[in-house]
């Protein structure tokens, strides 16, 4: 029997606060564009570890960036980041200095950054406190497996929404992304189920 999500959310993290309506965006702040993000270039990133990261060819990102020459990029450059096409791999949710471990992750990236669905996936819960985690999405991929997204500054989906791999379930403030992949109530090594750097 398919274990529901929010027992599943017993499981994953030491108890649940209190169910809160999902959070709603004020009139004045739109959803990004559904058909791609923004990346900010870190010090030692290359195009190709970025494509790949997000799913991308590297021919694919420097035509969509109009990069002349795609060995130069400089620190602070935004490079715009298309939807990938879908597959059932994993992708990196967001970009940023990792941390790993036993089975998730953290992800620091500079506030404001979007994070993505790793894969597509349904929207399982959306809530606004979640022991330990703050703001948290988990994504149901009906396979089986499920992805965890907490420590949000603000969410963007709503229970049983549907969401395409690529596009953000929600954004970063000043907390660091916890991510993590599990199988049913099992965790898996996350970091092991992500594109290499």
């Amino acid at each position: 029997m398919k274990p529901t999500a929010w027992a599943l959310c017993l499981v994953f993290v030491s108890g649940c606060a209190a169910t809160l309506p999902p959070q709603t965006l004020p009139p004045t702040e739109a959803i990004p564009s559904l058909s791609g993000s923004y990346h900010v270039v870190r010090r030692g990133e290359t195009l190709w570890r970025i494509a790949r990261a997000y799913g991308l060819s590297v021919e694919t990102l420097a035509a969509v960036n109009h990069l002349p020459n795609a060995r130069r990029l400089a620190v602070g450059q935004r490079l715009f980041i298309p939807l990938p096409t879908e597959s059932s791999r994993f992708l990196w949710p967001v970009r940023g200095t990792t941390t790993a471990a036993s089975h998730a992750i953290a992800i620091r990236a500079p506030s404001g950054s979007l994070v993505r669905a790793s894969r597509s996936g349904r929207v399982a819960v959306a809530t606004q406190r979640l022991s330990g985690l703050g703001k948290t999405v988990l994504l149901d991929h009906l396979d089986g497996y499920y992805t965890i997204y907490g420590g949000l500054e603000q969410l963007f989906v709503s229970p049983g929404a549907s969401v395409r791999q690529g596009l953000p379930v929600g954004s970063l403030g000043s907390r660091s992304l916890h991510f993590e992949v599990r199988y049913g109530v099992e965790p898996t090594s996350t970091l092991a189920l992500l594109p290499k750097e």
